[in-house]
């Protein structure tokens, strides 16, 4: 559409709307600084939320594992009579 089809109310509309310049508008320092910050912070939270229950997770397997230990050789003990030794006889 040129500009004699135009009406001056569409004409204005269009400026109102548009870059006309053929620049990229960059948005400010400011918010991007914040929120890099922003997700700095909350990458280390979940850091340490991933480590923290890693490490409870880790230590009740180990506590579940020396008891089935203790289960398993107390069944043992008891199946061969409660000798210790390793002959069958």
């Amino acid at each position: 559409m040129n500009s004699s089809q135009a009406g001056p109310a569409a004409e204005a509309a269009w400026l109102s709307c548009c870059n006309q310049s053929g620049l990229l508008l960059e948005p400010s320092e400011g918010p991007r600084v914040v929120q890099t910050a922003v997700l700095g912070v909350l990458s280390l939270l979940v850091l340490c939320g991933v480590l923290f229950l890693g490490g409870g997770l880790l230590l009740r397997a180990q506590g579940l594992t020396a008891l089935l230990a203790r289960e398993w050789q107390g069944f043992h003990e008891a199946e061969t009579g409660g000798s210790t030794g390793d002959d069958d006889s």
